[in-house]
């Protein structure tokens, strides 16, 4: 059993989570529900939120990213798709938020700049805007 730390709050999960690490950019294929994916700094990554995966407090389906930072680092984080209004949180290495952004980029992407703090494993959560569930693919960029 595993555990991810998720806005604060330790969930348990049943399988282990490892997510291949790739030296290409862009991954075109997308996690199954509940696994949690890395995405080094410089790539791009497709998702799929949908039925199964982590649940959010307001009951909204949410994937779990994986970047790790070095302290002074700068990240963009960039979140974008066609089927559903963005939503994004950055939480530290021990789950606390640090940011958040639902509609600074571009139509009604998210968008983050961040400077960290300290080295470690930060976690991008990728959500829906709003209280309703909602699914559909999405392209998350970090640079």
């Amino acid at each position: 059993m595993s555990r991810i730390l998720f806005a604060g709050m330790a969930l348990a999960l049943l399988a282990p989570a490892a997510a291949a690490q790739t030296a290409a950019s862009q991954d075109t294929a997308s996690l199954p529900p509940q696994e949690i994916g890395v995405i080094p700094v410089g790539a791009t990554r497709n998702g799929l939120l949908e039925i199964g995966d982590y649940t959010m407090g307001d009951a909204t389906w949410a994937d779990v990213w994986y970047v790790n930072v070095t302290a002074g680092q700068r990240l963009t984080i960039d979140l974008r798709s066609r089927q559903f209004d963005p939503y994004m949180q950055l939480l530290d290495p021990w789950g606390g938020k640090l940011a958040e952004d639902d509609d600074s980029g571009d139509g009604n992407a998210s968008h983050l700049v961040f400077v960290a703090r300290e080295t470690g494993r930060f976690q991008i959560v990728v959500n829906s805007s709003g209280d309703t569930p909602r699914t559909g693919s999405y392209t998350l960029s970090v640079r």
